[in-house]
């Protein structure tokens, strides 16, 4: 498959590994150990400023979504977000905190693994995630159809998007 990496919205993580300056405040979110050792790293860039630290679970889920809006919901203007941890971790904190009202600026993503993506199933609106390389297929675990790992990231759904290998021929 061949696709125009310069008109994919796959991310290029080295290019978006910066934020905005004259932020008053930083918050690091660290998805796992791995993360945290990433993320503690980082800590001397932001000398002089007032750092909030969080350490979460590596896997993205509920509690880490609730702790993400909780600071969000404290945050005031001049705030930053720094996301530390998988690909999939940071994608969907990346799309509760737009969600929130932060914009790309303000929000560095720092992904460590992109081992295991999350795939979005264009079929039957499920995301699973998946150790499949972009190109490749994944099975959906919901309904079962052979997707196609697409070019396209859903900076929304905080996903690839998957869609089913053979649907013209159905």
């Amino acid at each position: 498959m061949s696709v125009c990496m310069d008109t994919t919205s796959v991310p290029r993580w080295d290019e978006e590994r910066s934020i905005a300056g004259g932020g008053r405040t930083f918050t690091i979110l660290s998805f796992g150990d791995e993360a945290a050792e990433q993320a503690r790293n980082l800590l001397p860039s932001f000398d002089g400023r007032r750092v909030d630290w969080m350490r979460l679970p590596a896997e993205w889920g509920d509690t880490a979504a609730r702790v993400l809006r909780r600071q969000l919901d404290a945050s005031r203007v001049g705030c930053r977000l720094v996301l530390v941890g998988s690909e999939a971790a940071v994608l969907a904190a990346r799309a509760v905190a737009v969600a929130g009202g932060l914009v790309d600026e303000e929000i560095m993503p720092v992904p460590i693994d992109t081992a295991d993506r999350a795939v979005y199933c264009a079929h039957c609106h499920t995301t699973h995630l998946a150790g499949v390389e972009v190109g490749r297929c994944t099975t959906c675990p919901n309904c079962r159809a052979e997707l196609v790992v697409y070019h396209h990231v859903s900076r929304h759904h905080a996903a690839y998007l998957g869609y089913m290998i053979d649907a013209e021929e159905r």
